[in-house]
C-alpha cells in the first residue's frame, strides 16, 4: 500500500466481520482543511474540489486494502454487497466522511484460520487488532483494528 493510503488510514479505524465469509472495512477521511491550499473555509471552491478528490482517492484506497485483505484469505471469488458513506469523527477533533465496504465470497472459508491470517496481515501493516466471538453465534467471529493503538 502506498505512504498516502496508509497516512489516509493512519486516524482510521478497521472493522472486519468475517461472517459467513464476509469483509466489511470502515475508515473516518478528515474533510475540513484542504492540505493543498491551506483554507478551511468549506464553501472555497478549491477545497471543495481538493476535498472530493481526497474522499476519491480515500475510497479507492480502502478498495484496495479490502482487496489485498481478500487476497491474504486466498483465492475466493468475492462480491461487492455495498458501499455506504456516513459522518465521523476522526478522533483529533476534524470532522470527516466514513466509508464503508462490505464483500461477501460463497466459497467455501475456514473462517477461524482467515481471521488469524488476517489479523497478521493487519499486524504487518501496523494496525493493533483484537478478535471478539459470540458463543451464542459460533459462526460469528469479528476482527477489529485500529492504526492509532
Amino acid at each position: 500500500m502506498p505512504h498516502e493510503p496508509k497516512a489516509r488510514l493512519k486516524t482510521s479505524r478497521i472493522l472486519a466481520a468475517l461472517v459467513g465469509a464476509a469483509v466489511a472495512l470502515s475508515a473516518c477521511t478528515p474533510t475540513t482543511e484542504n492540505p493543498m491550499t491551506g483554507s478551511a473555509n468549506p464553501s472555497d471552491p478549491a477545497t471543495v474540489k481538493a476535498q472530493v478528490e481526497e474522499l476519491k482517492q480515500a475510497l479507492k484506497d480502502l478498495h484496495a486494502f479490502k482487496t489485498e485483505t481478500q487476497k491474504a484469505i486466498g483465492p475466493q471469488k468475492w462480491v461487492d454487497k455495498g458501499t455506504r458513506n456516513s459522518a465521523c469523527n476522526a478522533g483529533d477533533g476534524r470532522e470527516g466522511v466514513n466509508y464503508s465496504v462490505m464483500s461477501q465470497t460463497p466459497d467455501p472459508v475456514d473462517l477461524e484460520a482467515s481471521v488469524i491470517v488476517v489479523k497478521m496481515f493487519w499486524e504487518s501493516k501496523g494496525f493493533t487488532t483484537r478478535v471478539e466471538t459470540n458463543p451464542l453465534d459460533p459462526g460469528l467471529i469479528r476482527l477489529y483494528a485500529n492504526q492509532n493503538g
